[in-house]
C-alpha cells in the first residue's frame, strides 16, 4: 500500500520537499553562528572580539570541501553520501552544544564546516540528478532559495526560542532537525517503488563515474569570474549597509530586525517568481541588467542619505534583487552545463561563495573612513561597490560569446 502511495511524481516531490529542508538546514547552521558567537565566545571565556572566527574556521572548511567534493551521476551513491553528511552534521552540532572550551568549538565547527559544505554540493547534485530536463533549472532556484529564507524566518526563530534559555539549545534544536530530516530522506526512499527510476535517470547516467575536471576551461573561468564577481559585490555592501544604519542613523533593533525579515522574504518570493516562470536567454539578460541597476540606485541613495526611514528602505531593497541576482545567475549556469560539467560548477560556487562572503566583507571595511564625530565616510566603498555590480550585467553579456553545451542537448 505504501509503494503504490509512493508512485514515481509523489517520490519526487517529496524528495525535493527534504532536500529543500536539507538545504534549509545547512544554511541555518552556517547562519545562526553570527549572532550566536559572541555569546558562545564569552561563554568560553575568551574576549568577543575572537567571535569571529567562529564564523570564519566554518567558511574556510566548507570552502575547501567544496573544492574537493564532486557530484556523481551515481543516485544510489549520493543518497548515502547524504545520510553519511547528515549523520555527520547533526552530530557535530550536538557536540557543539557539549563543549565550553573555545579551542574545542573552533574544532566542532570546523568539521561542521567540512560536512556542511559536502552535504550543499551533494545534496543539490542528487536533486538536478532525480529531476526531469523541464523542472531542472525550476528546482534548482527552488533549493537555492533556500538561504534567504534562513536567513528570514531561520535564524530569527531559532534567536527566538533560545531566549531565555541558552545557546546551547539552538543548536540542540538544530542537530535534531538534521536527524529529523535523515529519517524523513530515508523513510521515503526505502518505501518507494526500486524499479522504477526518478526522471531524468537513465542507465546511462548510472554507470557514470564522478567527473573530475570541466572538459572547456573557458566555460569553467567565465563561470567562476561570474559567480565570484555578483557574490563579491552583494557582500562588499550588505556587510556595511547594517554598520551605517547602525553608527550615522542610530537605526532602532526592531526596525534593523524587520529590514533582515522582509529581505528574507522579499528574496524567497522573487526567487520562486523566477522558478516558476518561462524566461528565454534574453529576458534573462535584460532581468540581470534591471537588478544590477536597482542595485546601483539603491547603494548611491541608501548611503548618501540622512533618513532612517529611506536607508532602510534602500537596505531592503539592495537584499532582495542582489540575492535574487546571485540565485539566477547560478541556478541559470548549472541549469545550461552538461551534466559532465555541471558537477563541477556545484562544488565550486559554494566554494566561491564561502570565499566572496570573506573576500567582500574585507573590502567593505578597506574602503571605509572613521570620521572625528566617530560616524563613518562610505564615500570611496560605495564607488567600488557601483564598479564592482557593473562587472556582472558585463560578464553576463559576454556568455553568449562562450559555447555552453544545453543538457537536453547530451542526453
Amino acid at each position: 500500500m505504501l509503494t503504490s502511495f509512493f508512485s514515481s511524481r509523489r517520490m519526487s516531490d517529496c524528495s525535493l520537499y527534504i532536500c529543500f529542508m536539507i538545504h534549509f538546514l545547512v544554511a541555518l547552521d552556517a547562519l545562526v553562528i553570527v549572532p550566536f558567537s559572541s555569546i558562545m565566545a564569552l561563554a568560553a571565556s575568551v574576549p568577543a572580539s575572537q567571535s569571529g572566527y567562529l564564523t570564519s574556521v566554518y567558511a574556510i572548511a566548507a570552502a575547501l570541501t567544496c573544492l574537493m567534493i564532486k557530484g556523481s551521476q551515481d543516485m544510489t551513491r549520493e543518497r548515502k553520501r547524504i545520510l553519511f553528511y547528515l549523520a555527520g552534521i547533526a552530530i557535530t552540532t550536538l557536540i557543539t552544544s557539549m563543549l565550553d572550551d573555545f579551542a574545542l568549538l573552533l574544532l566542532a565547527r570546523i568539521f561542521t564546516g567540512v560536512f556542511g559544505g559536502a552535504l550543499a554540493v551533494v545534496n543539490l547534485n542528487y536533486l538536478i540528478l532525480m529531476s526531469d530536463e523541464k523542472k531542472k533549472k525550476k528546482n534548482t532556484a527552488i533549493l537555492i532559495s533556500a538561504f534567504p529564507l534562513a536567513l528570514a524566518l531561520g535564524v530569527p526563530g531559532l534567536i527566538m526560542v533560545s531566549s531565555g534559555t541558552h545557546w546551547q539549545f539552538g543548536f540542540q534544536l538544530l542537530g535534531m532537525a538534521f536527524i529529523l530530516s535523515a529519517f524523513l530522506f530515508l523513510f521515503v526512499h526505502l518505501t518507494s517503488p526500486k524499479s522504477l527510476p526518478t526522471p531524468g535517470y537513465t542507465r546511462v547516467t548510472k554507470q557514470n563515474t564522478p567527473i573530475s575536471s570541466l572538459r572547456n576551461h573557458k566555460i569553467l573561468l567565465f563561470s567562476a569570474a561570474l559567480i565570484f564577481t555578483a557574490i563579491l559585490s552583494t557582500f562588499v555592501v550588505s556587510t556595511q549597509y547594517p554598520v551605517m544604519l547602525t553608527i550615522n542613523l542610530d537605526i532602532p533593533e526592531k526596525l534593523l530586525s524587520l529590514c533582515y525579515t522582509i529581505s528574507g522574504l522579499g528574496s524567497f518570493v522573487l526567487i520562486q517568481y523566477y522558478a516558476r516562470a518561462k524566461m528565454s536567454d534574453l529576458t534573462v539578460g535584460k532581468l540581470i541588467g534591471l537588478l544590477s541597476l536597482i542595485m546601483a540606485i539603491t547603494v548611491a541613495m541608501g548611503f548618501h542619505t540622512e533618513n532612517v526611514n529611506l536607508a532602510a528602505l534602500a537596505f531592503v531593497i539592495f537584499i532582495i534583487v542582489s540575492s535574487a541576482r546571485t540565485l539566477i545567475l547560478i541556478t541559470e549556469l548549472i541549469s545550461a552545463l552538461t551534466p559532465q560539467d555541471r558537477v563541477i560548477i556545484i562544488g565550486l560556487q559554494n566554494s566561491l561563495q564561502h570565499f566572496a562572503v570573506g573576500l567582500g566583507g574585507a573590502l567593505g571595511s578597506l574602503f571605509v573612513t572613521s570620521q572625528a564625530d566617530l560616524s563613518v565616510d562610505f564615500s570611496a566603498m560605495t564607488y567600488v561597490a557601483i564598479a564592482l555590480i557593473a562587472c556582472t550585467p558585463v560578464l553576463w553579456k559576454g556568455k553568449s560569446l562562450i559555447s555552453f553545451d544545453k543538457v537536453n542537448q547530451t542526453g
